[in-house]
């Protein structure tokens, strides 16, 4: 935990301007950053409670992913300026239980925890754990994930969305090796290089329209 203080801390000098306003936004909110310490503490002491370092390698590479899934969804709506009704459609979605104002009031709250926490979990993966699980296969999953995560919401709230929820099994699949890949250090090199081929834009290639429009 104190590794994790200290990250947020050293996020305030960071070169990163997203890193520094993270941890402005929880440190100068005093009941933001005591439900910060509380969630995370949770988090650090579930990694801490087994002596190897391999399993709490395990244990905190499993907690990382679970945060970039977290966070995913205020990423997508600020990444892609998802506006009117689809953002109403979305929120209501993920959050039945609530007003859309409380919604997406604490759906900001729980980003900035999410992201933060994830900020520390990947320093003390590498840092401390050093673990390369964190490093090209973490951000892989990230990538993939926030891949999967828009194709999900641009197929279930967007209109003219027609056949698009027919490509998600496949990114559900390639989310599945990214996981294997960052649990598995001798799978992971391999796995990053076929991906990286498979992406590479050659002379038959080209960039792909917006799978859907976004709406206004």
């Amino acid at each position: 935990m104190r590794e994790s203080t200290d990250c947020i801390e050293s996020a305030l000098q960071s070169d990163s301007s997203e890193e520094k306003l993270l941890a402005m936004r929880v440190l100068e909110n005093p009941h933001a950053w005591q439900r910060w310490e509380v969630e995370h503490s949770g988090l650090m002491r579930r990694v801490a409670v087994d002596g190897f370092r391999r399993t709490q390698a395990a244990f905190l590479k499993r907690a990382a992913m679970q945060l970039i899934e977290r966070k995913a969804l205020f990423e997508y709506l600020r990444e892609n300026r998802i506006r009117s009704e689809m953002r109403r459609r979305i929120f209501a979605f993920f959050h039945p239980a609530l007003s859309y104002d409380h919604a997406v009031i604490g759906e900001h709250a729980a980003y900035l925890r999410k992201a933060c926490s994830y900020l520390c979990a990947s320093h003390v993966g590498w840092n401390v754990v050093r673990d390369p699980g964190f490093l090209d296969p973490m951000e892989h999953y990230e990538q993939v994930y926030r891949e999967y995560f828009q194709l999900f919401c641009e197929a279930n709230f967007a209109e003219n969305a027609a056949g698009q929820a027919a490509l998600l099994p496949l990114l559900k699949q390639q989310l599945e090796e990214c996981r294997a890949a960052v649990m598995n250090r001798a799978d992971s090199s391999k796995r990053l290089l076929r991906d990286a081929e498979l992406r590479r834009a050659t002379g038959d290639t080209m960039r792909l329209r917006t799978l859907a429009s976004r709406a206004g």
